[in-house]
């Protein structure tokens, strides 16, 4: 067996460099595929909102590294931090228009990242190599739903 564990990091890690050098060709990107995860967090959920603990257990960014993302994410009026009327304490990421308007971008990216991705495969192998994911997913999903 091969050191799939290291090959899955080596991927992630030039995925990430790649993701974020054709972002950076976009000229509609106002992101760095860092904050994407952030804006992810905001895209995928019902309201376009969420609290900064959401966005932190979501996408593992240490309180610290997040904090300074979201000003910077803020100040490109991406998102907007207001109150929780509950817990006036909680503060919530809304989504502005032009947050919204970047999911298009990072969309048509992501399209562009896919094709690299799978350069020379067939379609019957992307999708048996898609299951394969899955179910590698699942068994380190169920591993940590046992501790």
């Amino acid at each position: 067996m091969k050191y799939c564990h290291l090959l899955a990091h080596h991927i992630r890690l030039l995925n990430g460099r790649i993701f974020q050098k054709l972002l950076s060709q976009d000229p509609e990107a106002l992101y760095r595929s860092e904050q994407g995860k952030i804006l992810a967090v905001l895209w995928n959920s019902e309201t376009g909102c969420a609290t900064a603990t959401d966005i932190a257990l979501a996408t593992g960014l240490a309180n610290n590294t997040l904090t300074t993302m979201i000003k910077n994410l803020e100040e490109k009026n991406l998102v907007t931090v207001s109150p929780c009327g509950l817990d006036k304490r909680k503060k919530y990421l809304v989504l502005t228009d032009l947050g919204w308007s970047q999911q298009e971008v990072s969309d048509r990216v992501s399209r562009e990242l896919d094709a690299i991705y799978y350069k020379g495969f067939s379609d019957k192998e992307i999708e048996q190599f898609e299951d394969f994911q899955e179910r590698i997913l699942a068994n380190l999903k169920e591993k940590e739903n046992e501790d």
